[in-house]
């Protein structure tokens, strides 16, 4: 009988605690390249969504399990340069796998940029996208289940930001979107 105790206890209901660190391991999984936003975001949703332990473990199946051992307190982090996306009078585009940094600066003058950012893999929780935009259209795609931030302006311009709706909750990604431009087009969209 003592083998059985722990077997069978996936039906029992889940608590608020053990979905808070099924979403922190994933949230470190993000950060270590293993899942991507979109993957993050929709294994976020579902670890908030589940009822039973049983629906938690399945979201942590196909990731390592966290180091044993005393925690170690992170290395003072230094602030990374940002990365620079540009297009001048062309067309750039970022989508399938690709690594977006913490910081990101993205100029666009006379033309377009794409950024799609469901498969991209995050260097953490909370992600600044910097935008200059001068006579050109910029699209950023982002999955669902990412709170979106959008400041700034275009001036003789449009700012679109057509982005389901997310409830901020500890582990859940958060874009900012920093905006200035003239004459051009911005448009923000889940995807």
């Amino acid at each position: 009988m003592a083998g059985e105790e722990g077997e069978g206890l996936e039906h029992l209901r889940a608590s608020d605690g053990e979905r808070e660190q099924v979403v922190e391991r994933l949230s470190l999984a993000c950060a270590e390249g293993r899942l991507t936003l979109e993957e993050l975001g929709a294994r976020i949703e579902a670890a908030y969504s589940a009822r039973a332990r049983g629906e938690l473990g399945p979201l942590l199946a196909d990731l390592p399990e966290p180091a044993a051992g005393p925690a170690r307190p992170a290395p003072e982090k230094k602030r990374e340069p940002s990365s620079w996306i540009v297009s001048v009078m062309g067309e750039t585009t970022r989508r399938g796998h690709w690594r977006l940094p913490s910081r990101a600066k993205v100029v666009t003058v006379m033309g377009e940029t794409l950024l799609d950012l469901g498969q991209a893999v995050i260097e953490g929780n909370e992600i600044e996208i910097s935008i200059f935009l001068l006579m050109g259209k910029q699209e950023v795609i982002v999955p669902e289940g990412v709170e979106v931030e959008v400041t700034g302006l275009v001036v003789m311009g449009s700012r679109r930001l057509e982005v389901k709706p997310v409830q901020p909750r500890p582990g859940v990604p958060r874009l900012r979107l920093r905006v200035g431009g003239l004459m051009g087009e911005l448009n923000v969209r889940t995807g």
